[in-house]
């Protein structure tokens, strides 16, 4: 071979070598990016299903409950209202959520207490709270937090029942933010083929192990991922709460009158 083959050769093998650093430098993703993949997954325009939910105490004592639930996209924002159905005693207690993208504005939602006759307003502080004696926060019920509280770090990757994911530490920004969370840190595993949070680990504002979510059953239905199985169980009060999901019908068309004030007094009307 002579010296002007050997040169080229040299010369197109640095060029693919740095081509291939090119590629690998800007596939590396920020822990920010993948929680913007998370919030940005394909979850339909529309949907309602039911929730069939159990809480179970550290005896083991069981509380079952009946739900339905509504969610409409509206761009970035979404709006969401969930009903009980049973037991008798809580039927028609309903939480009406109109979740703003970004923390320019503070989400809106109201909880309605029938027995009460009364609507109470959940406050940007009272975020933290549980909702109706389940393990949930109200926060927690929007599935994904919001994005600019928290200081999102990549710390690494780990294989989860054969699935690849990355592991993704968010951290609330300010101490006010991490008392009305209720959280100093969060721990979430995010599958890489489909972009969602399938365990998420809570540490209190002590930086105490809280509490783990778990999606413990995934299928699509109408091409869209769906968790149709989760469980959150706190650590400290060995208490947990398990949802199983159903009957869930994607893009239907819902009416923005769904998601109003007047159809939370309203009740669920089949």
């Amino acid at each position: 071979m002579n010296l002007g083959k050997i040169a080229l050769i040299i010369f197109t093998l640095s060029i693919l070598t740095g081509m291939g650093s090119v590629l690998s430098y800007s596939e590396e993703l920020s822990g920010l990016d993948i929680m913007n993949r998370v919030d940005g997954r394909d979850d339909g325009d529309d949907l309602i299903q039911k929730i069939h939910q159990k809480l179970i105490d550290k005896r083991g004592n069981l509380r079952e409950r009946e739900m339905v639930a509504f969610r409409k996209d509206y761009g970035k924002d979404s709006k969401s209202i969930s009903y009980f159905l049973s037991p008798a005693n809580i039927r028609d207690t309903a939480l009406l959520t109109w979740d703003y993208d970004g923390v320019e504005r503070d989400d809106d939602q109201w909880l309605y207490l029938p027995a009460l006759k009364k609507v109470r307003r959940i406050s940007s502080s009272d975020r933290g709270d549980y909702f109706m004696g389940t393990d949930f926060t109200f926060e927690d019920i929007k599935q994904t937090p919001e994005l600019e509280d928290y200081n999102w770090t990549l710390a690494g990757s780990e294989v989860v029942d054969g699935h690849d994911c990355w592991i993704v530490d968010g951290e609330p920004k300010t101490d006010a933010l991490k008392k009305n969370l209720g959280y100093s840190k969060t721990r979430g595993l995010v599958r890489k083929d489909i972009n969602m949070t399938i365990r998420t680990d809570y540490r209190d504002r002590k930086g105490q192990e809280l509490k783990h979510f778990r999606i413990t059953e995934l299928k699509q239905i109408d091409g869209i991922w769906t968790a149709t199985k989760m469980v959150m169980e706190n650590i400290q009060s060995q208490h947990r709460t398990e949802m199983i999901f159903s009957e869930q019908k994607y893009n239907t068309g819902l009416s923005d009158r769904t998601f109003s004030e007047r159809m939370l007094k309203r009740g669920y009307r089949d």
